[in-house]
């Protein structure tokens, strides 16, 4: 199925257009959050929750979900097949067009969270302009690149014009920024150690909390408790090698951090709702 899906993700390019399809209700991806970035879902079917910032987004086919610089975000599939494009504006990549009346009056103040846009974009105005970078980006044909720039300002455009929540003074998008990537470091950890044992006394020493304050800040941050959000990332994990056939259940198991089989295979039940040995005969094994 991956094959099928657009995917243009060239690191030199300031946007990047990649459509997702997901066919397992569960996370569709863990907390995180992108520096420097803007990036749109697109919704073309199914539905999902997806939360910016902890504040929950109900979402549907043709549904449009703007995630902020900086902003914290995740989400959880509610059907049996979620269709969705993300576009990535590379704000760094995009200043460096040389463009300095809009660099300094738009892009920089976006780098510098000191604007904020809407999460739920209602517009049709922004709707055409995807639809229509889409198509280009399927077809490639000669200038596709320029219509894909001139999109990506058209969409700013629209952003500034009629989308725009709240402006920052430089000293309050400081303290915003740093309450928001306070746990970023912790994130990254997890993500390079899912596979050995994760201590709550290790992160909070990181983090330079106690256990119980850092307990209450990394829900309040990322809704999740610690031991459930590394659960889900190694649940994620298991199912990637799953699904490319080179390892059994335990094996699986072993291999993302889980030294006792047993709890693994309740801990995968929870979030997949089927035994690993049955998702390994399902047809339908996708998941992230």
């Amino acid at each position: 199925m991956e094959g099928e899906l657009l995917k243009l993700a060239d690191l030199t390019f300031p946007v990047a257009i990649i459509e997702h399809c997901k066919t397992m209700h569960g996370p569709v991806f863990d907390g995180h959050l992108h520096g420097h970035h803007l990036q749109f879902f697109f919704f073309i079917k199914g539905d999902a929750v997806i939360y910016c910032n902890r504040k929950p987004c109900r979402v549907g086919p043709a549904d449009l979900l703007l995630v902020n610089n900086g902003e914290l975000h995740y989400g959880n599939n509610l059907s049996d097949e979620l269709r969705f494009y993300i576009f990535r504006i590379d704000l760094d990549l995009l200043c460096s067009y040389g463009i300095p009346a809009c660099c300094q009056k738009y892009i920089e103040p976006l780098k510098n969270n000191l604007v904020i846009f809407e999460n739920r974009i209602k517009s049709e105005a922004v709707t055409a302009i995807l639809t229509t970078m889409i198509a280009e980006c399927g077809q490639m044909q000669e200038g596709y690149e320029l219509k894909l720039v001139s999109g990506t300002f058209a969409l700013l455009f629209e952003l500034f014009r009629n989308h725009v929540v709240k402006s920052w003074s430089q000293r309050d998008a400081e303290i915003l920024a740093k309450k928001t990537k306070r746990f970023q470091h912790i994130i990254d950890y997890i993500e390079n150690s899912y596979d050995n044992p994760i201590s709550l006394t290790k992160v909070s020493e990181m983090s330079h909390m106690s256990e119980g304050y850092f307990c209450r800040l990394f829900k309040q941050t990322t809704g999740r408790t610690l031991i459930d959000y590394i659960n889900r990332i190694r649940i994620e994990k298991s199912v990637m090698l799953l699904n490319q056939g080179l390892c059994n259940v335990t094996e699986a198991a072993l291999s993302v951090g889980f030294d006792d089989t047993n709890y693994f295979c309740r801990v995968f039940k929870k979030y997949m709702k089927q035994s690993p040995a049955a998702y390994r005969q399902n047809d339908r094994r996708y998941f992230l």
